[in-house]
């Protein structure tokens, strides 16, 4: 993921419910992310020093060093942002997506949408070990005001309130390997991965291209929802 020379004036990409989206009702939402690090020059000082310094006890790091630690930028909310967040409604079959360089009102939107939603079951990829916990932080970084009484459950083990189609596939083993595309392929399910893959969300995210990381991000929720389908009616 890109860290530096990202845009910041791309316009807004939003894609609604449809009219008629009944708020309220019994409602399954399937939740992806995409991130991006943070430009070097929005880190204080002090914390560029601390990351640079600390993969070599003290010393400053290589030049390799250093590198590999820009390129993860994207992955830790501490140095990364969010920049798409994608919904799928199963009961109703409809998306909604947010996909903006404004992580601020990005956020804020989305903890409006699903406070009016008061979804019952959360779905995802890897969500309680990445993208609830990143959500989460960044929110809390920006200081992003959350539902009363809704929170986005990481709790592990469970599938009553958060089902991880990924822990349930690795029957909750973290170090085990397998891809969304991996498990697609596996359950008959068309791949998402279609011209796109997350490691080239930030060259796509440089090169102003939100609706293809929109629909990127869309497919995702769409497999991950019809693999939970499949996978639903085993576990209680």
């Amino acid at each position: 993921m890109n860290i530096s020379g990202l845009p910041r004036n791309v316009p807004r990409r939003e894609y609604p419910f449809r009219r008629g989206t009944a708020l309220g009702q019994p409602a399954t939402l399937v939740i992806d992310i995409e991130t991006v690090g943070q430009e070097l020059d929005t880190i204080s000082a002090r914390a560029q020093e601390i990351l640079l310094d600390s993969v070599s006890t003290g010393i400053a790091a290589t030049e390799e060093e250093r590198q590999k630690i820009l390129d993860g930028f994207g992955l830790d909310p501490c140095t990364g942002r969010i920049i798409c967040i994608g919904l799928h409604w199963m009961e109703l079959d409809r998306s909604r997506v947010y996909c903006q360089t404004e992580e601020r009102e990005l956020l804020a939107n989305f903890w409006s949408d699903i406070g009016q939603i008061r979804p019952q079951r959360f779905v995802t990829f890897n969500g309680k070990s990445f993208d609830f916990p990143y959500i989460n932080i960044r929110s809390a970084i920006l200081g992003i005001p959350v539902p009363r009484d809704l929170f986005l459950d990481s709790r592990r083990f469970s599938t009553d309130r958060h089902f991880d189609v990924r822990e349930v596939l690795t029957n909750f083993n973290p170090y085990k390997k397998g891809t969304l595309e991996f498990f697609c392929e596996i359950f008959g399910v068309p791949s998402p991965k279609d011209g796109i893959s997350g490691s080239k969300v930030g060259e796509f995210y440089k090169a102003g291209r939100l609706d293809d990381i929109a629909r990127y991000c869309l497919g995702d929720c769409k497999a991950t929802g019809q693999l939970y389908l499949k996978l639903k009616n085993y576990y209680r």
